[in-house]
């Protein structure tokens, strides 16, 4: 069956032959930019600005993470950074006195696509106790009731696993 504008319909010789030919002006495309580039033609050059804003822009990527779904609110679904969400837990963490957070480490629930973290699920605080502390499980189930909490409040993440590890005793 032929359309007005003369092609015989889908997977017919025509779309072979526009198909063969749009890979053709591809690859001339390719080649052409690449001479330009490594002729250093500054109609293909990025601009020192845009340089500059793009590394900025991946600079500020790297230090704030990942961005972290977290659950809906009554106007919508949200996500933060793994920052905010780490910034949380060792301020939280710190202000457990007799303890130092060391490293925190967040599981999340999958999720398609790059860059974002699922739902978190399960916290690990590693962390350093005074050594004076008594009672090291009641101070650990202090910490891990802090970090619920917090997490609980500020985010609404209820029903959070929290595992803290003791890594380390540190003098007052």
């Amino acid at each position: 069956m032929n359309t007005m504008d003369g092609s015989s319909g889908p997977g017919g010789p025509d779309d072979a032959e526009a198909t063969r030919h749009y890979l053709d002006q591809i690859r001339a495309l390719h080649r052409d930019w690449d001479e330009l580039e490594s002729r250093g033609d500054d109609s293909v050059q990025m601009s020192g600005r845009a340089r500059s804003a793009l590394a900025e822009a991946v600079r500020a990527d790297a230090r704030h993470g990942a961005r972290v779904q977290m659950p809906p609110t009554d106007i919508g679904p949200y996500s933060l950074t793994e920052l905010a969400l780490r910034t949380l837990i060792r301020d939280t963490v710190d202000g457990v006195p007799g303890v130092l957070s060391l490293r925190t480490t967040v599981d999340h629930d999958p999720v398609e696509g790059w860059g974002t973290r699922g739902l978190p699920r399960r916290i690990a605080c590693r962390v350093s106790f005074a050594a004076s502390t008594p009672d090291l499980p009641a101070l650990a189930d202090a910490v891990r009731q802090a970090v619920r909490g917090a997490c609980a409040r500020e985010f609404d993440l209820v029903d959070l696993a929290v595992d803290v590890h003791i890594e380390d005793l540190h003098e007052n």
